[in-house]
């Protein structure tokens, strides 16, 4: 802020601050606060040995992560310089500019770490779900047999694969709560962001995915043994 900026233009200044739509938190400075934070930091009184306090009262302003973008960040920084007895707005560009483009190497090699365990995760369920069908393939048949419809053989295993997969995500919502938790002992930064929409739409696609692969798992295993040769059962 200028070295000139009164109490009450501060106060108008903060309130056009906080109307703005990315704003996360805000924080003024004065310049007294800023002279006595730096002072503790160095450990001695800088304003003495001057004769004045050099520095200037500024805001401190968190934005959301929805604004976290580089076009995003250019037209916040825009507005703040426009506002009246603004000097100067800083928020490291250099420094941002690195970190996202290695949030985009990491996110790539996540991505294909996702994709791999996603594949294997995806066999491991089939083959589990065909193995159990398989020990039960003699009576699938016999129930056909006995005149049994496709259908009342195979709902009582779609059903069980339905069960199966619901108990499964509950064991995951717990283990990704728990995690969610642990996280900001070993990253405090974490905590700062919000996870919750990003963690529900999580919990939903899981859920959605785990039931899709047993319920398709079940059924086409189910159709297999249905229509296979009481001979080759053997």
């Amino acid at each position: 802020m200028q070295a000139n900026i009164s109490n009450e233009e501060v106060a108008q200044i903060q309130q056009k601050i906080q109307a703005q739509s990315f704003l996360k938190n805000l924080v003024y400075i004065s310049k007294e606060q800023a002279a006595t934070d730096f002072s503790n930091e160095l450990g001695q009184d800088f304003v003495n040995f001057l004769g004045y306090n050099p520095l200037m009262g500024s805001f401190q302003v968190k934005i959301i992560e929805a604004y976290n973008q580089p076009e995003e960040l250019i037209k916040v920084e825009a507005f703040l310089k426009g506002l009246d007895k603004v000097s100067e707005v800083n928020y490291q560009r250099g420094a941002f500019d690195l970190a996202q483009k290695n949030l985009n190497i990491i996110s790539l090699v996540l991505f294909g770490l996702a994709a791999v365990f996603g594949i294997i995760a995806v066999v491991l369920i089939h083959n589990t779900v065909k193995l159990n069908l398989y020990a039960q393939r003699f009576l699938i048949k016999s129930m056909q047999l006995v005149g049994a419809t496709n259908w009342f053989i195979t709902k009582p295993f779609i059903l069980q694969s339905i069960k199966n997969g619901f108990y499964g995500w509950l064991i995951t919502l717990v283990l990704l709560f728990g995690l969610n938790q642990v996280i900001p002992n070993w990253v405090p930064e974490w905590a700062e962001f919000s996870h919750g929409k990003m963690l529900l739409y999580m919990d939903l696609g899981l859920l959605f995915i785990g039931l899709l692969i047993s319920i398709t798992s079940s059924f086409f295993s189910t159709r297999k043994y249905l229509f296979t040769r009481l001979e080759d059962l053997y």
